[in-house]
């Protein structure tokens, strides 16, 4: 990868964790996350108008309407994650993609793994197992399946399942998308992003309306800037890996973002005061070596 690939990738993993912060934070994640969806789905509406849609190759929907379904269960998940886990606990999990990208990739769509890359996604499997045990040591081992299957960690996994899926075919559209020269190269991350995003929140407002009563105008009452300011920064965050995956491999951009879990930790700990701090700092610090090895690896 490139220096202004790599700051690209860093600077969506900063973003990233911002619109985490204001979710996990917000009076009713779920909620939240709906109304952060509709305000991108408009904006999104209005950029698509003015871009010549009619460039796009028929296969290229496909990939549209796999990727807003796959977003949808992302947020689904991360939103439930949120309802009952701390940030500092839910997002390494959840942003663990680097120990399965790899593995899907090379079964999938043929990118290699060499001997670091394989020791990288070893460490990334251990920190995971290690935040389960929450710092007080050897009697945490003895619940280690009660742990798991806590509802926060359910949820987590998913989300995890969804961004490994979700990578793996945006990447293939990306690769797709490249060949429309109708579309200017900056803009090819972006157009693909807001048609999925049209998806994706059509069918999650559609699962929250069917499963509960929905206090939207409560919730954008007191939080419409946060919602905002959530909004920009996922269509910013995730823009900028689209943009990048048109001429880098998607394991190493996946896991060069994931060094974002370090923050979030350090903002779970230290802004929103959630326990066992300095352990899962700790973890995350292990985490992020597992993550560097992934990324730096030689096919």
């Amino acid at each position: 990868m490139t220096p202004s690939a790599i700051l690209l990738v860093l600077l969506s993993a900063a973003i990233h964790v911002g619109w985490n912060f204001l979710t996990k934070s917000s009076q009713d994640p779920a909620v939240f996350s709906l109304l952060k969806g509709i305000t991108m789905a408009a904006v999104a509406v209005a950029g698509l108008s003015m871009l010549p849609l009619a460039a796009i190759p028929k296969a290229l929907w496909l990939f549209v309407l796999v990727s807003g379904f796959l977003h949808g269960v992302y947020i689904l998940a991360l939103s439930k994650a949120y309802e009952g886990g701390d940030i500092s606990y839910v997002y390494p999990i959840a942003r663990s993609a680097p120990a399965l990208v790899p593995v899907a990739a090379f079964l999938i769509i043929g990118e290699t793994i060499s001997l670091r890359g394989g020791v990288g996604i070893f460490i990334v499997v251990l920190g995971v197992i290690a935040l389960q045990f929450r710092g007080h040591g050897r009697s945490e081992l003895l619940a280690l399946k009660r742990a798991v299957f806590r509802k926060a960690s359910v949820w987590a996994f998913v989300t995890l399942g969804a961004v490994v899926s979700y990578s793996l075919v945006d990447k293939a559209a990306m690769v797709a998308l490249s060949d429309v020269t109708a579309i200017p190269p900056a803009m090819r991350g972006p157009c693909f992003f807001m048609l999925q995003v049209i998806f994706c929140y059509l069918l999650f407002g559609g699962y929250m309306a069917a499963t509960r009563k929905l206090q939207l105008k409560a919730v954008w009452t007191g939080q419409w800037r946060q919602i905002i300011v959530a909004a920009v920064g996922t269509m910013a965050s995730y823009s900028l890996i689209l943009h990048v995956m048109q001429a880098n491999p998607v394991s190493y951009i996946v896991s060069l973002r994931q060094s974002s879990v370090l923050l979030a930790v350090l903002v779970g700990w230290l802004v929103l005061k959630e326990p066992y701090g300095i352990y899962r700092l700790v973890t995350s610090g292990v985490m992020l070596v597992g993550f560097y090895l992934v990324s730096t690896a030689g096919g």
